[in-house]
């Protein structure tokens, strides 16, 4: 591959995915960092990978929201498609939550609202994006985990990949699509779904953070046998989830409690229904909880942080 694509000049291979070869880059006129994803030279073609991978480009085109990671441009070179997206200096959810879990730190109330709260003002905008028409698409996420929420060393949260995508008045598809462990009971039944299964992962996202655990135990094993994929399957739409330990504030446990209900009627009926709910707990989304992540972040990845430093990045001194 060349060293340079366009105005941007590759730094280096930041990351190997199922599809795309990833690659930081500088934008030689204004410096820039920002990511590169190129499909994969050594891939054969897969229909549904390839269509994933066009979508979460064409997708992060129209994320304007400061909570989305933004779509900067997509193109082709010597016959290898590939797009421009934006840098999010800093580890994903699941990492911090590993890390934190590791160091026997405990995600602060504050902090966990704060990201939920971040995470919801996203897939928000997303649900509201709209087509060439005007109609909107009502984009349902499917794959709100932890890995797919990324924390930049400043404490701003992004929500990325919407490969998994779909519009709510697609048919859903004749397999289960998500990562186990955070899939919605309609998920889990092929059933159509709309935000509200996202809004069920955004919940399964607050137990997390607040517990320190998964809400659903996969200790058992990998989730491969199709024995133990029926297993999961089943508990989610049983919607067995790990109780709730008697050290969750009730506020916090009542906002889990709606937003993880085993029927959408019960739910909250938005993203932003389900802020409104977080806003009203004694631990609400807050600025000022950004730089309490910051430095929770700044702590957890320290070596990281020190080795990923290149031009054009903050020093977060």
């Amino acid at each position: 591959m060349s060293t340079r694509i366009g105005t941007w000049e590759l730094i280096d291979h930041f990351a190997t995915g199922g599809v795309a070869e990833i690659y930081r880059a500088r934008d030689t006129s204004s410096g820039e960092v920002v990511i590169i994803k190129r499909i994969r030279p050594d891939l054969e073609f897969d229909p549904e990978k390839h269509a994933g991978f066009y979508r979460e480009l064409q997708l992060a085109l129209l994320c304007t929201h400061k909570n989305l990671i933004r779509g900067i441009a997509k193109g082709t070179q010597n016959g290898a498609d590939y797009g421009v997206l934006e840098y999010v200096d800093g580890p994903d959810l699941g990492a911090v939550l590993s890390r934190a879990t590791a160091a026997r730190i405990a995600i602060e109330p504050s902090i966990a609202t704060w990201v939920v709260g971040e995470v919801l003002d996203g897939i928000d905008f997303a649900y509201r994006l709209t087509d060439g028409t005007g109609r909107e698409l009502g984009l349902v996420h499917r794959d709100l985990t932890p890995k797919n929420i990324f924390v930049r060393y400043d404490g701003q949260v992004r929500v990325g990949d919407f490969g998994s995508s779909l519009a709510s008045k697609q048919e859903p598809a004749d397999v289960v699509v998500g990562t186990p462990g955070y899939l919605s009971p309609e998920q889990a039944l092929l059933q159509p779904l709309d935000h509200r299964s996202d809004v069920y992962a955004a919940g399964l996202l607050l137990q997390e953070l607040v517990t320190g655990l998964p809400a659903f135990d996969l200790s058992g094993g990998k989730w491969s046998a199709k024995k133990s994929d029926a297993a999961l399957l089943k508990a989610h739409q049983r919607n067995q989830r790990r109780p709730l330990p008697t050290s969750v504030p009730e506020d916090l446990r009542m906002v889990i409690e709606i937003a993880t209900a085993l029927d959408p009627a019960d739910r909250y009926q938005s993203a932003r229904e389900m802020k409104r709910g977080l806003a009203r707990t004694d631990s609400p989304p807050r600025a000022e909880s950004a730089d309490e992540l910051s430095t929770l972040v700044r702590r957890l990845f320290a070596a990281e942080l020190r080795a990923s430093r290149i031009p054009g990045l903050a020093s977060y001194a």
